[in-house]
């Protein structure tokens, strides 16, 4: 914690404005007002990352209030547009009711679409401005703020952005976020440069990685407005809901849990649905189907078998997790199919396009097709969802799922694909090929 700050004063002035801080605001405002022995800012970037919807607009309204009557020019950016525009409209109503004298005359504020400013006597400012290159360029800044720097994908406003800064005699940057994906760049970066740069505050308020999704505590951990927003808990109950229903955990993990997702695309099976199918031991398996998957690299082979157990549930279980640069086909191929054989399977299902090579080992080899393999995609997730589907020894699966993603097929059923290239799924399409192949499994009807 910082032991020079402006906090109090900070407070103070949230508090005359009727939006006084709550715990969480009170800490992070410590971090934005810290100061160097000779008066300057403590961090030049300061970057805030909190659940949806707990106060991070509030915390701006003393922040950019406190800077104009010291007579700073402030530029505010993000993604969405509404989101500047929603607050500056919060923003002008707190200044014509607590600051009017401040204003310049009639040309105090602007409210035109595009030309959104604000303008004190002393020479305080603030701007909205769009997040390109061409946005940022304009008149000199002392504070840019930065909403939803999430949703940001390339570093092009940020450098048209910090050149505005470089007249200034106590310039800082502020970033706002929730947490994002593996295509949020310049929130990733700074998050990886806050670890070196002494010039960086990183603040973030998150569900620790443990914790499964419906784990109160960590809604707590990433929402600090609970308890102090009427009806908090109840929206997230909410939303917890409503995401799971259709697939789309992934949402409340960055916006409610922030917690870094591989990708925004619908999972196959979330990771609580996941977590529950696992028990500690299953029945031998008896005449088991075997899936195969090459990944298309050539670095990476999985297989995994799937039987119908006494109860009627599915068991499933990875056999194979091979990884090589590159593999070789030829002599594992020979051991894969002598492994199966011992073992009983009746089927060995495989991908045409990748897996032949490795397929040929098979005497009992079954190529499946895009379609049938779609079909055994909705059979795996239904076996999951439904809890007829059961495992133990399947690390590899559940490292593949974070890793997976939904894909629409032409019959109208899903596909899992890769939500990145660059990295393997074999465990994950190897074990939905083998379950895919269990009897009477693909023939279970779901209701949507």
């Amino acid at each position: 914690m910082p032991a020079i700050s402006d906090a109090k004063a900070f407070g103070d002035l949230a508090k005359a404005i009727g939006w006084p801080l709550f715990p969480w605001q009170q800490t992070a405002a410590r971090y934005l007002t810290a100061r160097k022995p000779n008066g300057t800012h403590q961090w030049a970037e300061v970057a805030i990352v909190v659940g949806r919807q707990n106060g991070k607009t509030t915390l701006l309204l003393p922040l950019v209030i406190s800077r104009m009557l010291k007579g700073r020019r402030v530029m505010h950016t993000a993604q969405n547009r509404s989101l500047p525009r929603d607050f500056f409209d919060v923003l002008t109503s707190t200044i014509e009711e607590h600051y009017p004298e401040q204003l310049r005359d009639r040309r105090g504020i602007s409210f035109g679409a595009g030309t959104e400013n604000i303008k004190f006597r002393n020479g305080g400012t603030y701007r909205i401005v769009a997040p390109t290159r061409g946005g940022a360029r304009g008149p000199s800044n002392d504070l840019v703020i930065v909403d939803e720097l999430r949703e940001m994908e390339d570093t092009e406003f940020l450098a048209a952005a910090e050149p505005t800064l470089s007249g200034a005699a106590d310039p800082q940057m502020v970033y706002l976020s929730n947490a994002g994906t593996e295509n949020s760049v310049v929130l990733n970066g700074l998050r990886d440069r806050a670890q070196s740069d002494p010039a960086v505050a990183y603040l973030e308020w998150s569900a620790a990685p443990e914790r499964q999704d419906d784990d109160v505590a960590g809604w707590l951990e990433a929402n600090p407005g609970v308890g102090y927003l009427p009806g908090k808990m109840d929206y997230l109950r909410r939303k917890f809901t409503s995401y799971g229903l259709i697939g789309q955990m992934a949402v409340f993990e960055t916006e409610h849990l922030c917690r870094w997702v591989t990708t925004m695309r619908i999972a196959v099976v979330d990771g609580a649905t996941w977590a529950n199918c696992r028990r500690q031991r299953l029945e031998k398996p008896v005449r088991p189907a075997m899936g195969i998957s090459v990944d298309p690299s050539g670095n990476r082979v999985s297989a995994a078998i799937a039987w119908r157990q006494s109860d009627g549930t599915v068991g499933l279980r990875v056999v194979a997790d091979i990884t090589d640069d590159p593999v070789n086909i030829d002599k594992i191929g020979p051991d894969l199919a002598q492994k199966a054989m011992r073992m009983g399977a009746i089927t060995v299902g495989f991908d045409p396009w990748t897996d032949a090579e490795l397929a040929r080992h098979f005497r009992n080899a079954k190529a499946v097709n895009s379609r049938e393999f779609a079909g055994d995609c909705l059979a795996f997730i239904g076996a999951a969802e439904g809890g007829r589907l059961v495992w133990d020894d399947a690390e590899a699966i559940s490292s593949d799922l974070p890793w997976t993603a939904r894909k629409n097929h032409d019959s109208g059923a899903w596909m899992a694909v890769k939500a990145r290239d660059d990295r393997p799924i074999t465990a994950v399409l190897a074990a939905i090929r083998a379950v895919g192949l269990v009897p009477a499994v693909a023939a279970l009807p779901r209701v949507f």
